[in-house]
């Protein structure tokens, strides 16, 4: 029992030793720094067809081997932060008590040989006796806000203070935020993820597609102790994740900067309209999200991403009619491209001719105009219309989502497009991190602990009077672990205050 115990002691002894080492502390910076260079320079998370856009077969399939696709969950990723955060926290471990005791122990008068090592000390000659100096020690050392105890012998007095003891702290309150940093990254590794969803207008999900599975679910899934809970698409083979909630897009909108004649085709704004439901269908809520302004439910975060149109599929029309006259908001029509609607107000029937994603009238001749967007966007909706009277046709129009002209509208109503709806999709990206929290109270403290650690210092000063035949001599000397050039200036000035 006791060769066993002397083994596991001798192995702790050089775990500890280990993980103590500042030499390991470099090295393990050194390897991040490099690898975070790689992490840059490689676009993360990105579709495979991208990758084989900028590199060869072979060399997508390294990188997919290594982790560099998705480096900052890979797992030597997330084992280099671990034995960065293990590292940190033994050495910190290892030199705490040191600091602790410095600043609880109390400070004593110095004696002779003590006060040969102080680095700086000066004397000087006080005419008026050793009590006015004291006095004049005691004035002095007040108006500087210093708290001191005094000593007193025969033929000498001590008056000594410190102030800045907890500045020591401060090196510790940097590890500790560097350390909350990395556990928040590995809390964030193991437990959340990264997905991407995309939802056509009035579509819903209750799935999200991963990026990266929850390393947490993977390590408990290969050693057999739970089932993961992310499912394989049989079809495409992305992984997805039940969010355990739905999640429904009810309208989607993109707004252009705006040209002389019309939108630009370049978007100033984008957002979706999204509605919470639980699984059994009752509404939980309703968001409008913008970029920088996401969704948050259940701790998972969805963050407007991107959008596009949906291929082959065909929106439904959206049109106000209103009477010129008056203040009636007038009322929706709804149509599909080619198909037509009777509209009991105004006795009409109107018939949609047709869809163009992007079209713009001219301000002058009121000509209207059209452009190929890219990838079918739907920059200026232009909607071409055929209005009836029963089965006579009376005249046809163009209406335009932003229309720089007016539209021919002879009678006494007026057509308005208000939206092609259900031909777009809005690109979520779909996020949990239950580390961010840790990361962000790291951050917090790093913030203060380098100012602390790096303006601070803990000083020592004794003040010694004695008497020399009736006349005072006067001992300045004080020490600090750092900042030793503001000491001087501030021993300087005390000197000269007690020399007037």
């Amino acid at each position: 029992m006791e060769t066993q115990k002397g083994v596991v002691e001798l192995v702790s002894e050089r775990v500890w030793k280990f993980f103590s080492s500042v030499k390991l502390a470099v090295v393990l910076l050194i390897v991040l720094a490099i690898v975070s260079i790689i992490g840059t320079v490689i676009q993360q998370n990105q579709p495979v067809e991208q990758y084989l856009q900028e590199y060869s077969p072979a060399t997508v399939n390294i990188f997919e081997f290594l982790g560099f696709f998705d480096m900052y969950h890979s797992w030597w990723f997330v084992l280099l932060l671990f034995l960065f955060t293990a590292n940190l926290t033994v050495c910190t471990l290892e030199r705490f008590p040191r600091a602790l005791s410095a600043i609880r122990a109390p400070l004593k008068p110095i004696d002779d040989e003590a006060l040969k090592a102080v680095p700086f000390k000066k004397e000087l000659q006080f005419k008026g006796g050793a009590d006015k100096a004291e006095a004049r020690a005691v004035q002095a050392l007040q108006s500087r806000r210093y708290r001191f105890l005094s000593t007193s012998s025969p033929g000498m007095v001590q008056l000594y203070s410190q102030k800045g003891a907890y500045s020591r702290l401060g090196v510790y309150i940097t590890h500790i935020s560097i350390i909350l940093i990395f556990v928040g990254a590995l809390t964030g590794a193991f437990f959340g993820f990264k997905g991407f969803l995309n939802l056509g207008e009035g579509e819903h999900s209750q799935v999200v597609y991963l990026r990266n599975e929850p390393m947490w679910d993977k390590l408990m899934s290969v050693l057999g102790v739970s089932k993961s809970s992310v499912i394989q698409d049989p079809q495409s083979g992305v992984a997805r994740l039940p969010l355990g909630f739905f999640i429904r897009c009810n309208d989607f909108e993109v707004d252009y900067y705006q040209g002389p004649s019309g939108p630009t085709g370049m978007p100033s704004e984008y957002h979706s309209e999204l509605t919470v439901f639980n699984l059994q269908g009752a509404k939980i809520f309703d968001k409008r999200i913008e970029v920088n302004d996401p969704l948050k439910y259940r701790g998972i975060t969805f963050y407007q991403s991107s959008y596009g149109t949906i291929p082959g599929v065909n929106g439904k029309i959206v049109l106000n009619v209103r009477p010129k006259s008056g203040e009636s908001k007038g009322e929706m029509v709804v149509l599909d491209p080619g198909g037509e609607a009777y509209v009991r107000s105004i006795d009409r029937t109107i018939k949609a001719l047709g869809v163009s994603a992007f079209g713009a009238r001219h301000t002058s001749t009121g000509e209207i105009r059209f452009f190929q967007s890219r990838n079918d966007e739907l920059v200026n909706p232009t909607v071409g219309l055929e209005i009836y009277q029963g089965k006579k046709a009376l005249y046809t129009t163009t209406v335009l989502k932003v229309d720089q002209g007016e539209p021919y509208m002879p009678e006494g109503y007026v057509i308005s497009y208000v939206d092609y709806w259900g031909a777009r999709y809005t690109g979520l990206q779909v996020t949990r991190d239950p580390g961010v929290w840790i990361v962000y109270t790291g951050f917090l403290l790093l913030c203060i602990g380098p100012i602390y650690a790096f303006f601070g210092s803990h000083q020592k000063l004794w003040i010694r009077i004695q008497d020399r035949k009736g006349q005072a001599v006067v001992t300045v000397a004080a020490t600090a672990n750092r900042n030793r050039l503001a000491l001087e200036r501030q021993v300087n000035a005390l000197v000269e205050e007690l020399s007037k």
